[in-house]
């Protein structure tokens, strides 16, 4: 159990104590390599102190390493529940409900408290699909059932990119304006959010193991075999996994589950001609087994990624209505055909049959933001946290929902807790640096958006976010080449378009300014937009001198009044010498400088 003297104590701490609080401190300032070499020099002390291998798990960055950090402290303390846990999620052991799970309130010396959402109770043997973790559908985390075996690799759109989400992320409605404004809408206090601290230490949940996808009965002759074939199985112990599967072959021709296992086992190594060739075997034994028609839906769909394969899953939905699963994998297929309706449809028929799982609603919480289903989406995304919380890609999820709800404090609790275990995923950051930029913390939005670009360098979103943080400290020059770049991906993106006007407009490029607003003018698509872009080209033919600023003024007022602040409409009435019917408010002075930060 994690107890309060697993955290180095506030007073009179010793040496040992004060290195470990700095590799915990470096460990939430994301500084890996200093964690690593703190934790390092630690266990060259004392290498029998479980809890620091357990801090060690947090700081590595490979699953092999996470793995011996926590089996070394389960060997030192085999009653250390924290290092169970690790292992229980990592698929190195069997999930087990005597494993006590860790309380969220427990103090913690850094001052700040991870913020999740506390889990309803949930009744023994109510737990869905468990615990597959997900990096845009490709399910990494298979380890607590072979449901999540199934899943590896393949209810994934193959080839899939930082575009996958195919709509820009949400964008902060504060811009750099010279008139007076009210508090901008998105502007939140930062919160506060515990980073170092192991997930599986965190996570208050109770693992329930998952029913293995194909259980038929087996004769006393084979059925030792079977199952010993299912545990390597389940352990991805593949190879070893086919000698028992061969073995009940031997003494079964006719068992289509374990050819069926066969060629799972090659599928999930990737060798597809030799899993097609058993999925194949086993439907030539039996007609009707759906499982082996879903496998070789897969496969197909691998081998001829540009071929329609809708009728292969169709195949095994017919053969069993009831086949959950199924509809998941066509679920997966379609999104990634941009089919969001038909995905929305089998991800229904899905939690109609299997209301507890977790990645049914995780997959239509995905669905339903790309549909510009916001509250729907937060929606599933929450249940999907509630069903399971350890299934790590809902994380990322859920804070673009919480996003796109403006939900802001809760959105960077959430992708903060995924880029500390997933720290390479670039989409993960640059939603993480809209969500800094909309709550008005550009400095830190421009730390991850730097690493979202480093990490891919294609993204015109993360370009665009990270010059709206530049434009709003005041680094104009840097603006302007970021949002140049974003343009780069998408010439007609209109909030791109304006932060390079407004870029130039900072520099005192009038004219630039002017002419790259006709190109913000051309690509406005609301009332909203028009009037942004008019005003400024008045703006700036007014800085110019020049008459013709009138005409835009003109045309600035004839959009509706709602379309724009009321302080725009007052510098045009000034503007043209107009007296309106209702006396206006005093015209703001023009400035070149940024809105201040809250």
């Amino acid at each position: 159990m994690v107890e309060e003297e697993f955290l180095p104590q506030d007073e009179a701490e010793d040496g040992e104590s004060a290195m470990l609080r700095e590799a915990i401190e470096a460990l939430r300032q994301r500084d890996r390599v200093r964690a690593r070499d703190l934790l390092t020099r630690l266990l060259k002390v004392d290498q029998k102190n479980p809890d620091y291998w357990i801090w060690l798990s947090a700081a590595v960055e490979s699953q092999k390493e996470r793995l011996y950090c926590l089996q070394t402290a389960l060997q030192i303390d085999p009653d250390n529940a924290a290092a169970k846990r690790g292992l229980i999620l990592l698929g190195a052991l069997p999930p087990d409900d005597s494993v006590a799970p860790f309380p969220l309130h427990h103090a913690r010396l850094w001052e700040e408290t991870l913020k999740i959402e506390s889990e309803p109770e949930v009744k023994e043997g109510q737990r869905g699909l468990a615990n597959p973790v997900v990096r845009f559908l490709i399910i990494v985390g298979a380890g607590l059932g072979l449901v999540a075996l199934f899943y590896f690799g393949f209810l994934v759109p193959r080839g899939a990119g930082p575009s996958i989400w195919g709509t820009p992320l949400r964008r902060s409605t504060d811009t750099i304006t010279p008139t007076p404004t009210t508090t901008p809408v998105f502007r939140t206090v930062t919160p506060t959010f515990s980073a170092p601290t192991p997930l599986w230490m965190l996570l208050d949940a109770t693992y329930t193991p998952t029913p293995l996808y194909v259980l038929t009965p087996h004769p006393p002759t084979s059925s030792d075999a079977f199952s010993a074939g299912l545990r390597y199985f389940q352990a991805r112990d593949y190879e070893n996994a086919r000698v028992l599967m061969q073995q009940v072959i031997d003494i079964e021709p006719e068992a289509a589950d374990a050819y069926f296992y066969i060629g799972e086992s090659y599928r999930l190594q990737g060798n597809y001609q030799q899993a097609l060739a058993f999925y194949e075997e086993a439907i030539r034994i039996d007609g009707r087994f759906a499982p082996a028609f879903l496998g070789r839906a897969l496969v197909y769909h691998i081998l001829n990624p540009d071929t329609d394969v809708t009728s292969y899953y169709e195949e095994a939905i017919s053969l069993d209505p009831q086949f959950t699963l199924a509809y998941l994998a066509r679920a997966a297929y379609r999104i990634e055909r941009a089919n969001w309706q038909g995905a929305l449809n089998d991800l229904r028929v899905a939690v109609s049959q299997d209301p507890n799982s977790a990645l049914a609603y995780h997959y239509m919480a995905r669905v339903q933001l790309i549909m510009g289903r916001n509250e729907e989406a937060l929606e599933s995304a929450l249940k999907a946290n509630q069903l399971d919380i350890t299934l790590l890609d809902n994380y990322l999820v859920l804070g673009h929902a919480y996003v796109a709800n403006n939900q802001l404090s809760e959105a960077v609790g959430a992708l903060q807790l995924y880029t500390l275990y997933v720290p390479n995923d670039p989409l993960a950051y640059a939603i993480l640096g809209a969500a800094y930029n909309a709550a008005g913390e550009y400095r830190l939005a421009i730390d991850v958006l730097d690493r979202s670009i480093e990490l891919y360098r294609h993204n015109g979103e993360a370009y665009y976010q990270r010059g709206f943080a530049y434009l709003h400290i005041g680094n104009f020059d840097q603006a302007e080449r970021d949002f140049s770049q974003a343009l780069g991906y998408d010439p007609e993106d209109y909030d791109p378009l304006f932060g390079l006007a407004m870029s130039y407009y900072q520099q005192e490029q009038f004219g630039n300014a002017f002419l790259q607003l006709e190109k913000v003018l051309g690509a406005a698509d609301t009332d909203e937009q028009r009037a942004q872009a008019l005003y400024w080209e008045a703006v700036c033919l007014d800085e110019l001198n020049d008459r013709s600023s009138r005409q835009i003024w003109r045309r600035l007022l004839e959009l509706p009044e709602e379309a724009m602040p009321s302080e725009w409409r007052q510098a045009a009435y000034e503007a043209l010498g107009v007296t309106p019917t209702l006396t206006p408010t005093p015209r703001a002075t023009h400035t070149r400088t940024p809105t201040p930060e809250p």
